[in-house]
């Protein structure tokens, strides 16, 4: 298996995961099949594309026959009191790769991308309090409840809660 940055080449397979994602997981994520599947392939690389804090992207995990099989995304704060802050979102694994260490994959490199970077100080993700296996892993890596949203996602008419987990970085700035 093979963790890199997503760029602009692999728009085509990382909007068919994404949109993959939100069919199968809708649970995970705050947008949905029905409002991603009308974006066109140039909204998907403009994800993909490097901005100007090259802090920010999207990691993918790659079989090893050069499938895309999961992925999770990273972004550090722009506003200056916010820049020692980082998010992970939309994390992601095709359902016949789960329980083999990708995900815990991702995450690491995720976690070895940010600790690299300058006067980051934490931090932080949202997961759907019925995600057990996630939360479980990001737990097992050191991130700590400090929230509870009631309501956060409507979903064909059922609410669901989120927690808000946050790992912070013992590194001076």
């Amino acid at each position: 298996m093979e963790i890199r940055f997503l760029n602009t080449q692999d728009v085509v397979v990382y909007r068919e995961l994404r949109l993959g994602a939100l069919m199968e997981s809708p649970t995970a994520f705050a947008s949905s099949y029905e409002q991603e599947s009308c974006f066109s392939l140039t909204d998907f690389a403009a994800r993909l594309r490097h901005n100007d804090n090259s802090a920010n992207a999207i990691f993918g995990a790659f079989s090893d026959k050069d499938r895309l099989i999961g992925m999770l995304g990273f972004s550090r704060e722009s506003r200056l009191k916010r820049t020692h802050i980082g998010s992970l979102w939309s994390m992601y694994v095709l359902s016949e790769f789960r329980r083999q260490g990708v995900g815990a994959a991702l995450l690491d490199e995720a976690l070895f991308h940010a600790q690299h970077l300058s006067s980051l100080r934490q931090i932080v993700l949202t997961v759907t309090t019925n995600n057990l296996p996630a939360a479980s892993l990001y737990r097992s890596r050191g991130f700590e409840r400090f929230g509870l949203e009631r309501d956060a996602l409507f979903i064909n008419g059922i609410y669901f809660d989120e927690e808000h987990l946050a790992l912070h970085f013992n590194h001076d700035t």
